[in-house]
């Protein structure tokens, strides 16, 4: 379903929440991939454990499972984070990327600050930051293909101006018919006897 809103720079686009969402699903499966990756390579590879955010330092249990569907909650979570702003502010995608770059700070530093030994901080901060970054950059492009310019006729009776066309497309406003080799039908043009100032002899 899309749903047609006024926007930014006072013109009118138009959300196309289908696509979002899919694109939105399809962060989430990477996210998911991405962190399956990191927990074999943390666990298996580098034998660390993984930590909460918590103060006290514990390692998350059952990591193979916690870590991706946590990520996947992340990416639709951000989606829907996205979707509002699409709908609210203008430039969303920057607000979009502050807003879960802040959030993803604050988890980082969660995990610097609990107890525990230091290599296992940097091992799971660098998987914290690779899923964070992904969510990010992938919604970031979502966010520029899940919107349009409404149409030529406009939303709500205006017309379209044509700003959106180095970001959305291009949209090319109607040209005039050919007026032909002289400039106009010439069986439409009356005869005028006094010459040149009425007519095409002369």
């Amino acid at each position: 379903m899309s749903y047609p809103q006024r926007s930014w720079d006072d013109g009118d686009v138009e959300v196309l929440g289908k696509r979002l969402w899919a694109g939105g699903v399809a962060t989430a499966i990477v996210a998911a991939g991405i962190a399956i990756v990191g927990v074999l390579i943390i666990s298996n590879v580098f034998e660390l454990g993984i930590q909460t955010a918590e103060r006290s330092g514990a390692l998350v249990d059952n990591a193979m499972t916690i870590i991706p569907v946590c990520a996947v909650i992340a990416a639709l979570a951000g989606t829907a984070l996205l979707h509002l702003l699409l709908l609210t502010t203008p430039r969303p995608a920057t607000f979009f990327s502050a807003i879960v770059l802040l959030v993803l700070v604050v988890l980082l530093l969660q995990v610097f600050l609990a107890r525990g030994g230091i290599i296992d901080h940097i091992a799971t901060a660098v998987l914290y930051a690779a899923i964070g970054l992904a969510i990010i950059s992938m919604l970031s492009g979502v966010s520029r293909t899940a919107v349009r310019p409404v149409s030529a006729s406009g939303w709500g009776g205006r017309q379209y101006d044509g700003r959106y066309d180095q970001r959305y497309g291009s949209y090319e406003q109607p040209r005039e018919p050919y007026p032909g080799p002289y400039g106009q039908d010439e069986r439409t043009t009356r005869y005028d006897p006094r010459g040149q100032q009425g007519g095409r002899w002369g």
